[in-house]
């Protein structure tokens, strides 16, 4: 039996389908209190642990029941002061079959405009030709402070984009939590800006952005990850998941376990070994191919009633 450290875990649609595969574990969500909370009781019951956080693909509405989970038993991906399954799993490597999948699902992914959030439309207005991203985050995000950030990192994130791309444009992202959700980012987008600088102020999805963009920067935000997916090159002012590898232009030194890895193996890791998906109307398990295709196909229908 499932043994859920909060109410609102239990309350998860489809958890059991999640969790098929621990199906005695204490569960609890990442590093807040029912994490802790579920790692003490698993301890106290002689049970397994598994720690839950949002999958790398959402569903298409905000309030959708959720299409994905990325499950934990060691730690949580995006805490790089201590190891992670994920990160375990990236420097072990993975066989050629299993990066000929990682490469067909970056392939799927990017084909079919998906990311984490698709709630939105592709509104950025008119970019410029030649533009490099920045993206900001909400602020107190925790894959901040764990990602060995804090908010001078994002003022350098800003700062360097600029002496390092003199001749581009810098388009400046802002979470969709900001709109959404009324919350605030880590830059301080309102002070006066070098007449280069362009803020998105809508909720708009990041596919464009990221297919548009020459480089981006970024501190910890998932969008550095899709920008690996589309061979974009990536500047990183914390220490996310995905950087630490090789694979990224790091700002910050890596932790002494990561080491080189392919992007592939990062891709597997990801979207494949440690995270689940379900049917969102049945709660059947679904593959990582059928989540993106679903949500490929639900923005292909948001664009022809656009």
């Amino acid at each position: 039996m499932l043994i859920p450290a909060n109410r609102r875990i239990a309350a998860i649609p489809h958890l059991r389908s999640f969790l098929a595969d621990a199906p005695r574990a204490v569960v609890g969500w990442g590093r807040k209190r029912s994490g802790r909370r579920a790692q003490r009781w698993a301890g106290w019951l002689g049970r397994p642990c598994v720690l839950l956080e949002d999958g790398f693909v959402r569903g298409v509405g905000r309030d959708d029941p959720p299409l994905a989970l990325i499950l934990d038993d060691l730690g949580v991906y995006y805490d790089a002061t201590a190891p992670s399954a994920l990160e375990r799993i990236v420097a072990a490597g993975i066989g050629e079959a299993e990066a000929a999948r990682a490469r067909l699902l970056a392939r799927l992914w990017c084909d079919g405009g998906v990311s984490k959030y698709n709630h939105a439309g592709d509104h950025a207005g008119a970019l410029p030709d030649d533009f490099v991203l920045v993206v900001d985050q909400t602020f107190g995000d925790l894959s901040v402070a764990l990602g060995l950030a804090d908010q001078r990192r994002f003022a350098a994130m800003l700062a360097a984009a600029l002496d390092e791309n003199p001749a581009s444009e810098i388009v400046a992202k802002v979470h969709p939590d900001v709109f959404a959700r009324a919350r605030r980012g880590w830059l301080d987008l309102s002070a006066p800006l070098p007449g280069r600088v362009t803020v998105i102020g809508s909720d708009c999805h990041p596919a464009r952005l990221l297919d548009g963009a020459r480089a981006v920067y970024t501190v910890t935000s998932l969008m550095g990850f899709e920008a690996l997916l589309r061979d974009k090159p990536v500047r990183c002012f914390g220490m996310p998941f995905y950087a630490g590898w090789g694979l990224t232009v790091d700002d910050l030194p890596p932790p002494a376990r990561r080491g080189r890895a392919t992007l592939a193996a990062l891709v597997h890791g990801a979207l494949v070994t440690q995270s689940r998906y379900v049917d969102p109307a049945s709660g059947e398990a679904w593959q990582a191919e059928q989540a993106i295709a679903h949500v490929a196909a639900a923005r292909r229908a948001m664009a022809r009633v656009a």
